[in-house]
């Protein structure tokens, strides 16, 4: 490690304090990182420990007392280490104020995308209950600043993968539900939604890798069982105690059409709930992107659902235009 020579002014580009909560949620003696002491008289950061090496009892109680000073510092070089650190105790975003808005957002990816493939992968209630605990992280940080949201629909993740569409989903989601409800929105509502919308896919992720990967026609048992599977996604969230309809809907309606050409039950116009219609857009929306190689501009997916609204809910379509085009790329 070498000297760093910075002025106050250009600190928080290169580096970022360290508060003692985040050192606290490091193990104990052996940080993953290197970390910078900030030198008051000369203005200059130096080193201070090297990443994994042991720390001695006295060196960390010292560590800490300088931490509490605002003397601790990290570089923003290391921050995908960092970034993978936070995205494991998610709550850490909310204390931590020298995180860049666009560092956040990818604390965010990592941390959802992980509990969403985690709770596919075994959707159980310890799975659960850390996905719950993340997205009502995420709840909190949008509640503080409904503007944060921006970011996020900015920068959706573009590689396909059953949790990748998940979270596209749950942000765009989110986003319509806001502009939908407006002063009607209500924390409450906003947590049920967004829980369906992160996990909509499940019954979708427990099929055979086989059967979703299948290039051949499948046979009627087959496509039964991909038909069933926004049902069974609704039925596995009830053995883990969900029983908000909010939640249930966004499992049992992503297929459902406007014309009643979709599935499991053929729901038509009204009868298709707004959980489930801005699940079903969100779903086709994400789909597009992930799924395309080049990704399309969003004005190309905006367009293309525009000539959908036989299928998706009118005034969603336009409130997703209104998302993307007028408060995002103006």
């Amino acid at each position: 490690m070498t000297n760093k020579n910075l002025s106050l002014e250009n600190l928080d580009e290169e580096f970022y304090q360290v508060t003692p909560e985040i050192l606290e949620s490091f193990p104990r003696f052996r940080l993953p990182l290197n970390l910078y002491i900030f030198k008051e008289n000369v203005a200059q950061l130096e080193p201070y420990y090297r990443a994994e090496q042991r720390l001695t009892k006295e060196k960390r109680e010292e560590l800490f007392e300088l931490s509490e000073e605002g003397l601790i510092f990290v570089a923003r070089a290391d921050h995908h280490i960092y970034a993978k650190h936070i995205s494991k105790q998610l709550d850490l975003v909310l204390v931590d104020k020298n995180l860049k808005p666009s560092e956040i957002i990818e604390i965010f990816q990592i941390a959802l995308t992980r509990r969403i493939h985690e709770f596919y992968e075994q959707p159980v209630r310890p799975t659960f209950e850390k996905l719950v605990s993340d997205i009502s992280v995420l709840i909190e940080y949008l509640w503080e600043d409904q503007y944060r949201l921006k970011g996020l629909i900015k920068n959706l993740l573009t590689t396909y993968s059953l949790p990748n569409m998940a979270y596209n989903a749950g942000i765009i989601g989110i986003a319509l539900f806001y502009d939908v409800q407006g002063k009607n929105l209500t924390k409450k509502h906003l947590t049920q939604i967004a829980l369906g919308l992160f996990t909509y896919d499940l019954g979708l992720a427990r099929l055979p890798k086989i059967l979703l990967e299948k290039k051949q026609n499948l046979t009627p048992e087959e496509q039964n069982k991909i038909n069933n599977h926004p049902l069974n996604g609704a039925k596995i969230l009830r053995k883990l105690d969900i029983t908000e309809a909010v939640t249930l809907q966004c499992h049992l309606e992503h297929h459902e059409y406007m014309d009643g050409s979709g599935y499991p039950r053929k729901l038509s116009g009204a009868d298709i709930s707004l959980s489930g219609a801005i699940t079903a857009l969100a779903h086709t929306f994400s789909e597009i992107l992930t799924q395309n190689d080049p990704t399309p501009p969003t004005r190309e997916i905006l367009n293309k659902l525009s000539g959908m609204k036989n299928k998706y809910n009118p005034n969603l379509i336009s409130s997703l235009s209104k998302i993307f085009i007028h408060d995002l790329m103006k």
